[in-house]
């Protein structure tokens, strides 16, 4: 199996997601998930791997003045 994504497969998640998308965009959009998904998929790999399972992602949002508030 290939991890190139072709237009012909975002045209196959386009009806998925009920979206429409011009020919142009549908070209970038695959050049876009030839990259992301490869990577993504080894990130799986990684994280699958037993010295990471017990590891989890941690992402912290934060906003100016949330840690004054005085409540």
């Amino acid at each position: 199996m290939s991890d190139e994504t072709t237009e012909k497969d975002v045209e196959v998640y386009e009806g998925l997601a009920d979206l429409k998308l011009k020919a142009e965009r549908r070209k970038a959009v695959a050049g876009i998930l030839s990259a992301w998904v490869p990577a993504a998929n080894e990130l799986s790999r990684k994280m699958a791997e037993p010295q990471h399972r017990a590891l989890t992602p941690n992402t912290r949002f934060t906003h100016p003045g949330a840690d004054e508030v005085t409540e």
